[in-house]
């Protein structure tokens, strides 16, 4: 496929890798020629110099041979516009724009194939916002996602020094979990993941990554020592009142539960008084520990970091840590932060961007792949597709089968049943199935379900 990112910045440079190493041939354009410098450093891409609307920056960089256009430039008016000349003049099929200001991503008719041709809207802060809410609802988790229409999820839990798991190989794990299947599908050692083996043996301080079925979280859970907090119960701060925590307040008033919101901007805390029914807004600092004290922080059981600044998230946090709020969410924008926040205990963090790259790669790989989201920083994959009659991993059981290296089936669902498969499981037509493996691996496992690329 002939595909032209518009963008390259965290999100167009990670999709354009995805992307090239999967064999695609790739183009990327960006105004910012150290930013290209470092695309062309890092993968086999073309590359090219100058602003992403302009048609004949577009025509350079071989609009009128290209497949599918992805728009992830910071700005949303060059994203779209850049998708109307791309449609206007070379007549590019598919095109898809990164949307970040609510007022556009919310008007559904502005977009369409007689309207601005844009194929689908991307939504960072909309989907920063989902990935927010899934770990307050499974507060017990470092990570939760969605599977199978809602029958399967993967969660990710740090491995606590006097957690059950500590100290224990794999193969042991039923000694622990008794009658609740689990299938363990990443492990992080030393900053390292991998798709564990049998004999691995978890470790304090380790991360790990469980497929499960939903009906079995609660109890797997409970067994661990995690238990899920009702929600009756929950009394919610959140610190930044942008899009992302809009978003987040507005959800949990649904839900029924108390928010106090902290912004800093007092044009834009006005607005969110406004427009949010019950939430408290407070304006003020929010790292500002005497005003954290009086708004009674160690009183919460949930914190949630949601402004646009890294530094403040995770200054926050830390300040929400030392009055031992229960179960804290920390956004995090920049990949630099990813790795250490780990390490000075912030297990729970966000990141748009690679909640953006998921959620455009889940859009992109048709087929019978119906979706795939990352791990480990991007480093594991994770495969959801449907297997067909004649698909080669309907031939044998499982332990017969040539997987990739480092690949591992987590979970097969079969219309309303939900297997944790063992090596004598064969795959039958129809059963959606759970598959985890290195990223170079990945072409290789959709081999396995004769899955080629097709774009809408």
């Amino acid at each position: 496929m002939n595909i032209l990112i518009l963008g390259a910045g965290e999100v167009g440079f990670h999709i354009a890798r995805y992307l090239s190493n999967e064999g695609n041939n790739v183009s990327v354009i960006d105004n910012d020629p150290e930013r290209l410098e470092l695309v062309s450093d890092s993968m086999d891409v073309r590359t090219v110099l100058g602003q992403a609307s302009h048609p004949s920056v577009l025509a350079r960089a071989g609009a009128d041979q290209a497949d599918l256009l992805i728009a992830a430039t910071t700005n949303d008016e060059v994203n779209m516009l850049a998708c109307q000349v791309a449609h206007s003049l070379f007549r590019l099929p598919t095109k898809m724009a990164r949307i970040r200001e609510m007022d556009y991503a919310q008007a559904e008719k502005l977009f369409g194939r007689d309207e601005l041709p844009i194929d689908r809207i991307i939504s960072p802060e909309t989907e920063a916002a989902k990935a927010v809410l899934k770990r307050f609802q499974v507060s017990s988790a470092a990570d939760a996602m969605d599977f199978a229409g809602g029958k399967v999820q993967l969660l990710g839990l740090p491995i606590v020094p006097k957690s059950p798991l500590a100290g224990i190989a794999l193969e042991e794990i039923e000694e622990v979990l008794g009658d609740i299947r689990v299938y363990v599908v990443a492990h992080e050692h030393n900053r390292k993941w991998k798709v564990p083996e049998a004999k691995t043996v978890l470790l304090a301080g380790d991360a790990i990554y469980v497929a499960i079925s939903c009906d079995d979280v609660e109890g797997f859970l409970h067994c661990i020592g995690r238990d899920i907090e009702s929600c009756d119960k929950n009394s919610v701060m959140m610190i930044g009142g942008g899009n992302v925590g809009y978003i987040v307040a507005r959800e949990l008033e649904a839900m029924g539960i108390s928010v106090k919101l902290i912004e800093y901007n007092a044009k834009r805390a006005e607005w969110l008084a406004e427009h949010l029914s019950t939430s408290v807004v407070i304006h003020g600092d929010a790292i500002d520990q005497s005003l954290l004290e009086t708004e009674a922080i160690d009183k919460m059981d949930d914190f949630l970091a949601l402004t646009n600044d890294d530094e403040t998230n995770i200054l926050a946090s830390l300040i929400a840590k030392k009055y031992k709020v229960p179960h804290i969410v920390t956004l995090i924008n920049r990949s630099i932060y990813g790795e250490l926040v780990r390490e000075i205990g912030l297990d729970v963090t966000v990141s748009p961007r690679l909640t953006t790259v998921a959620s455009i790669l889940r859009h992109v790989r048709r087929g019978r792949v119906l979706s795939v989201s990352s791990l480990g920083g991007g480093e594991l994959e994770v495969l959801e597709a449907e297997a067909l009659e004649t698909t080669p991993i309907t031939a044998d059981p499982l332990y017969s089968l040539r997987l990739p290296p480092d690949t591992v089936i987590g979970a097969v669902v079969r219309q309303d049943e939900v297997i944790v498969p063992t090596g004598e499981t064969q795959i039958q037509p129809h059963d959606i199935v759970i598959i985890v493996t290195r990223r170079a691996s990945a072409k290789a496992v959709e081999r396995l379900f004769e899955v080629q690329l097709e774009f809408f």
